[in-house]
């Protein structure tokens, strides 16, 4: 097994103290509350064993934490650089959830899976054919039919006011279709129970219409498997492509750090993640020149963003120590440069890592 542990910044807090306090790694004591601020930092480990998508989710959440989540460029380098150089894929925490969806006017989400009480998929349905089906169709009045959010097909509207189902025969896309029936009606009709289903098969009666847009649609690999949001991508080219209907797993190149689809159910390395509190993943060193000055050190084991220490980081640490009398100190961050051998380079910067006086 290979751990890769990600440092990014350090920093050096110059502050007055009545006393002269001596600290060592995990010992901070004499600020006790440093261990109420958030957990941040995590340790990325892979490993070289053949599983599938959810025997490797088990195996990290026993073991570590969970299957890793990327939230940027820098933690997929990283991954990157603490695997093996061999033209195979892992698993990464991402997975497409085909039955996790939402109505447009609601916006919450819902599983709806073969054997729903009155939401029927079509035979096969859904396949999320080609990784581009997102929404959803009536098809012939009663079942449902993933299809690709761009094709044009005449909709069904909802009006509140008078509770009424529109058939709007003029075929748009899903988006446009969405953007009418907000601007002339409420939105997309929803079938939420089998009276509004019944309603809903009297209006299309006989219209000739076999396949109608409702409101029914879901986000395209929105999960991760510890539950965390994530946006950032970084697909090879052709990729997402689900093949045959059933790669609905994130996998990642480790001779490249780019993505693809897998058939979740294939054997295959996988990377986890380890959470660390904030006594654990920092060392600290406190020195003393004289009764009245103090320097602290925290080398931080965590990915700390530029974002990170704006919004919570440095703002919290300020405020707990002015609330432990501290008033008289300084915050300088210093970025420090990691290696996948352990190897250590210090530099300063002016660009990620902020001095705040």
């Amino acid at each position: 097994m290979m751990t890769g542990s990600y440092s990014v910044c350090i920093l050096d807090l110059t502050c007055e103290k009545e006393n002269k306090v001596s600290v060592g790694t995990g010992a901070i004591t004499p600020f006790p509350w440093l261990s109420t601020l958030p957990p941040h930092s995590r340790e990325y480990h892979f490993v070289n064993q053949l599983m599938t998508w959810t025997e490797a989710q088990s195996y990290c959440r026993e073991h570590f934490t969970d299957l890793v989540t990327i939230y940027n460029s820098d933690i997929n380098q990283l991954l990157f650089s603490v695997s093996t150089r061999i033209s195979t894929w892992a698993w990464i925490g991402l997975y497409n959830d085909r039955y996790s969806w939402k109505w447009s006017m609601e916006g919450k989400l819902f599983y709806v899976g073969s054997t729903h009480e009155f939401l029927i998929w079509a035979n096969s349905q859904p396949d999320c054919y080609s990784a581009k089906e997102y929404c959803v169709t009536l098809q012939e009045q009663t079942q449902m039919d993933d299809r690709p959010c761009g094709h044009s097909f005449p909709f069904l509207c909802y009006n509140a006011k008078n509770t009424s189902y529109i058939l709007v025969k003029e075929s748009r896309s899903w988006s446009a279709a969405q953007s009418y029936c907000r601007t002339y009606h409420t939105d997309l009709t929803s079938i939420r129970s089998k009276e509004e289903k019944s309603n809903i098969m009297l209006t299309l009666n006989g219209s000739g219409v076999q396949y109608v847009w409702i409101g029914l649609y879901r986000d395209p690999w929105a999960f991760w498997s510890d539950n965390t949001t994530s946006t950032f991508t970084n697909w090879i080219s052709g990729q997402p492509d689900n093949s045959q209907s059933l790669e609905y797993c994130g996998v990642f190149y480790l001779m490249t750090g780019e993505w693809a689809d897998g058939v979740c159910g294939e054997g295959r390395n996988f990377f986890c993640f380890t959470v660390k509190s904030l006594t654990e993943m920092m060392a600290a060193r406190v020195s003393a020149e004289n009764v009245s000055d103090c320097e602290i050190h925290f080398l931080s084991l965590s990915t700390f963003s530029d974002n990170d220490l704006q919004l919570w980081f440095w703002p919290t640490l300020s405020g707990l120590m002015l609330s432990e009398g501290l008033t008289d100190f300084r915050i300088r961050w210093r970025k420090v440069q990691s290696y996948h051998d352990d190897q250590m380079k210090k530099q300063d910067v002016d660009g990620d890592c902020k001095t705040e006086d």
